[in-house]
């Protein structure tokens, strides 16, 4: 092992021999650069994995988006469908509901009529009761 005191003492003044460097710091300096260097390829190794990990969620999270905004566009579809539906019923109902204002009329002037043909006039709570009403 290298040590200061090989130089010549008389030489140098004392001052510089606390300053120099000796193979002990070299080597406790060379193990620091080799921790350092260690430690940078991990991190290095880290990130790349990391990197990884992050598209991997940002593609599951695009994909989650896309099935979000295609089960929105489903429920509008589905919501008009309804409101198509119940604007049909509605319809249905004032239909029934203006042939019974009309079925008085006709009742008061003394006309038989077919029973099958009164029940197609009743309105839909009616039908219900007699559990013959089936919209579905």
């Amino acid at each position: 092992m290298l040590s200061r005191h090989w130089l010549p003492r008389q030489n140098k003044p004392p001052e510089l021999y606390d300053e120099m460097i000796n193979l002990e710091q070299i080597q406790k300096l060379e193990a620091r650069v080799t921790k350092a260097v260690q430690l940078i390829k991990s991190l290095k190794t880290e990130n790349q994995s990391l990197r990884q990990t992050l598209d991997s969620a940002q593609s599951r999270m695009q994909e989650l988006e896309d099935r979000i905004n295609n089960f929105k566009s489903d429920q509008k579809d589905i919501e008009q469908s309804i409101l198509r539906a119940l604007e049909n019923l509605n319809q249905l109902e004032d239909e029934i509901n203006d042939s019974q204002a009309d079925a008085p009329s006709e009742k008061a002037t003394g006309g038989d009529e077919d029973p099958e043909e009164a029940e197609d006039r009743l309105p839909f709570e009616a039908k219900a009761a007699e559990g013959e009403l089936d919209i579905f």
